[in-house]
């Protein structure tokens, strides 16, 4: 891996996004140094790196989600963009930290989520913190600290790459050496080692299962011997010999083989017997069901005749039913035509009713409607008549006024004229030369508009006059007209009721009424004959109400003739059919039950004793027949009984023979399961143990100590990684220090094989490195990457690391050891790894040419490179 480009935006220090960081632009020759005062943000440019690589950064003091930059503004966003080159492609990191930002609209602050991609060439782009973590890990083939032993000797952390423990460097040597191989081979070796030793487990399972299900006849010798061999495996779980367990199941199924026959046989007799049981009590149940057949047909007879002689007593009753009937119906129809004039006259008297009602409804109408009106239009003729009185008046007063205004007017004129005549002077009016009487102006005024405003008032008074005497008009025209039609309909309302009376008495009409009669005088008689029309409808009524309830009747007598001649007519003559045939029915009946039982007397029946067949044939129940069914009763029950007891023995036997047989085929499929299984099993236990032998070969589990495959590969390659640590080491020390691999006896199961010591030459003593001091701690860790670094290029593994970041470790050298260290750095750069160191020293200040510059100031940190000559 090959940093090429760098981008830091609000991270850190750095509140802006800062100058694209080139590295290919650098010489990659020389070292590149990252300079400037304590705490301006230089350790901040590998974080970005680590933080864009690994989602951390690079120091353990500082965490991802404090990286956004205090001095960011409100609209800048953080963010690191990192591209390197690995393996001849080239790949681009785009990681955001979450971090909250100012809303950009109203007042609060929105968080802003972790984002990462990964654009690996041309390649679809991959997103999310996970996805992206996985890629870069399995791409790089080291984790964020690994990659920090390999690429960066962080501030701080050189004590801890130069004291790793054993457990850490494995998993970079694994990559470097491949020998991700024989970890797994040892991973597999377990794996199917346990499989196989599950399998044998599973297979002796098995087979303890079968032998224990294994049975033999309880209480024998043979049985005990099983159930001790059963408990035995049961309690050990593991199998001794199993040819014992198929010699005890070949005796157990030998032993069930003569009990299996003579269980046969005898459930053979008892079923045999039982056949010879069923044929006699067959024979016993079919002379009871004859004897029983017997005495039911002589009941049966007594109750057919008895049903003949019903049927003779229900046809007598049926003949005295049929004439009651006849005689209900001639009643009915006399009392039909005495009603059969009702419907035409309750007709009439409901079109009288109908008349009466309308000339109640018209006298009504006349009452409260026409009546009122009338009275109304009479009331508002008054009160018009008054209203056209008043504007009369009041259009002869503005007309007076105007009169009289226009008469003041002229006097005003007059007066005018009169101040300016001048005696001796014509008058301009009459030209009269002498003015004896001139016109006085009057003391109130008069003008035109005055006049105008009087000659208005009075058109408005006469228009007011006018419309009044056209309303009064009018309502004497309405009132004419409506004493009009109301004295005509009085007229006509009376001349109606009169003719109703005189229907109603039955008299000839004949009714004069006097021509001049007014209206109050028709009233009158209105009113009196609306007294007499009600008294007249509800005798009316009354009479419509009794001829209604004999309608009703004569409904109910013709409903009535009508079933009676009908329904109840044709139901006797059903009743009648339905007698006949059933009389036929009892006859045909008796006949039969007659011959069936003469049939029966003449079979060879022994009812009762001495072989009688009955006394006269019509009573089964004589004689001994009752003590003949008793005694087959007796001699059916004893028979079931003998069935029963056969059967429970057979169920038994069955049983019996049932158990044995199966346990016999059970024994049989146990013995060919165990024989099956037991050249599996042999199998299986010799797999298990050839597994189990390689795997602790391979893991290391064969002798005292504890070295695996892997682990003895890893410490070879690690020796040759200290040999190239210790060319640089040794000159930088002058020849003091050189690295061990820590070697103790095989028997110390430790993991302490990649631990390392160092060699004092000039006391001659070993002793660990966490003993040495700063300026000695970096200098070993320094050698220690350098070592590891040409390991990795020569070995060409899984790791390909050409970059090495040094993090302020020169503040601990003295000036000859930087001149030393910075001898071999010069060295390291001749290879084309780009090496970059962070210091403040003045001396590599002065050395080194090509630097990024890093200035703080109160508004955050800024970047400057300078290519140097």
């Amino acid at each position: 891996m090959k940093p090429i480009k760098l981008v830091i935006s609000g991270i850190g220090p750095y509140g802006d996004r800062m100058p694209e960081i080139d590295f290919q632009s650098f010489d990659l020759n020389m070292p590149i140094l990252i300079a400037g005062e304590t705490g301006a943000g230089k350790t901040m440019i590998f974080d970005a790196i680590c933080f864009a690589l690994f989602d951390a950064a690079s120091g353990s003091y500082r965490s991802t989600d404090s990286l956004r930059s205090e001095y960011a503004p409100p609209g800048t966003e953080s963010y690191v963009e990192f591209t390197f080159a690995h393996q001849g492609r080239t790949y681009r990191i785009y990681r955001q930290p979450s971090y909250m930002r100012p809303l950009k609209r109203g007042t609060g602050f929105k968080l802003e989520k972790e984002k990462a991609v990964l654009y690996p060439g041309d390649d679809t782009p991959i997103e999310g913190i996970k996805a992206v973590n996985q890629a870069v890990q399995e791409l790089i083939h080291v984790d964020e600290k690994q990659f920090k032993q390999l690429a960066m000797i962080a501030q701080g952390e050189f004590w801890g790459l130069l004291n790793a423990k054993t457990e850490e460097r494995t998993g970079i040597l694994r990559h470097i050496f491949m020998t991700e191989g024989y970890k797994a081979m040892e991973l597999q070796l377990r794996e199917r080692r346990g499989k196989a030793i599950k399998a044998a487990d599973v297979l002796e399972r098995s087979l303890i299962q079968y032998f224990c299900d294994a049975e033999a006849e309880p209480g024998s010798p043979l049985a005990e011997e099983i159930s001790q061999l059963q408990e035995q495996l049961r309690k050990s779980g593991g199998i001794g010999s199993i040819e014992e367990m198929l010699s005890l199941l070949d005796r157990a199924i030998e032993a069930d083989v003569p009990m299996e026959a003579e269980l046969a046989e005898k459930l053979a007799a008892l079923r045999e017997a039982l056949q010879e049981l069923q044929k006699d009590l067959a024979l016993a149940e079919n002379t009871e069901h004859n004897l029983k057949k017997y005495n039911g047909l002589v009941k049966e007879l007594a109750g057919l005749r008895e049903r003949l002689a019903d049927c003779e007593k229900r046809e007598q009753q049926l003949a005295e039913a049929e004439k009651a009937l006849q005689e209900k119906i001639r009643s009915l129809q006399s009392g039909r035509e005495q009603l059969s004039s009702v419907p035409e006259r309750l007709a009439a008297c409901q079109q009288e009713i109908n008349a009466l009602r309308e000339l109640a409804d018209r006298l009504g109408s006349l009452q409260s409607q026409q009546v009122p009106r009338y009275g109304r239009a009479k009331k508002r003729l008054a009160e018009l008549q008054e209203g056209l009185e008043s504007a009369q008046s009041a259009h002869a007063a503005a007309m007076r006024a105007r009169l009289d205004g226009e008469m003041q007017l002229e006097r005003n004129r007059a007066g005018i004229l009169a101040q300016k005549l001048v005696a001796g002077q014509p008058c301009p009016v009459c030209g009269a030369i002498m003015h004896p009487s001139p016109a006085e102006l009057l003391e109130k005024a008069v003008t035109e508009a005055d006049v105008k405003k009087l000659q208005q008032q009075e058109k408005k008074a006469e228009a007011a006059r006018s419309s009044a005497a056209a309303e009064a008009a009018a309502a004497r025209a309405e009132l004419a007209t409506l004493d009009s039609q109301i004295g005509s309909y009085m007229l006509e309302c009376l001349k109606s009721g009169c003719w109703l009376e005189a229907v109603a008495r039955g008299e000839a009409f004949a009714m004069e009424i006097p021509a001049e009669a007014g209206l109050r005088q028709l009233y009158e008689l209105v009113q009196l004959q609306a007294g007499q029309l009600a008294a007249l409808l509800q005798k009316k009524r009354e009479s419509a109400a009794d001829l209604q309830g004999r309608a009703k009747r004569l409904q109910q007598v013709e409903r009535e003739l009508a079933e009676a001649s009908g329904r109840d007519t044709e139901a006797l003559q059903l009743k009648r059919q339905k007698l006949l045939k059933e009389r036929e029915n009892a006859k045909t009946a008796v006949a039969d039950r007659e011959g069936q039982r003469q049939l029966l007397e003449q079979l060879a029946l022994k009812i009762g004793t001495g072989g009688n067949s009955g006394n006269d044939g019509n009573d089964g129940n004589d004689g001994n027949g009752g003590s003949r069914e008793a005694e087959l009763a007796e001699y059916r029950g004893q028979l079931q009984r003998k069935i029963s007891e056969n059967k429970v023995q057979q169920q038994e036997c069955q049983e019996a023979l049932g158990r044995i047989s199966r346990r016999r085929e059970n024994n049989l499929s146990r013995r060919a399961k165990i024989a099956g299984l037991q050249g599996e099993f042999a199998a299986a236990r010799h797999e298990a143990h050839i597994l189990g032998r390689l795997h602790d070969l391979v893991s290391g589990q064969t002798g005292k100590g504890k070295l695996t495959l892997e682990q003895y590969i890893q410490a070879a390659g690690f020796d040759s990684i200290i040999r190239a640590a210790n060319r640089r080491l040794i000159p930088m020390s002058d020849g003091q220090y050189k690295l061990y691999r820590q070697e103790k006896e095989l028997g110390n199961k430790s993991h302490t094989y990649l631990d390392l010591e160092v060699l004092d030459n000039y006391t001659g003593r070993r002793r660990p490195v966490r003993n040495l001091s700063g300026g000695e701690s970096f200098k070993a860790s320094l050698s220690l990457a350098l070592g590891l670094s040409d390991k990795v290029s020569s070995e060409l593994g899984g790791i390909s690391m050409d970059a090495l970041f040094i993090d302020e470790g020169f503040g601990t050298l003295d000036k000859k050891s930087i001149e030393k260290a910075m001898e071999i750095l010069l060295k390291l750069s001749d290879s084309n790894k780009l090496v970059a160191i962070i210091s403040h020293r003045e001396e590599l200040i002065e050395a080194v040419s090509q630097q990024i510059q890093v200035t703080k100031t109160r508004n955050g940190s800024s970047l400057a490179i300078e290519m140097g000559k």
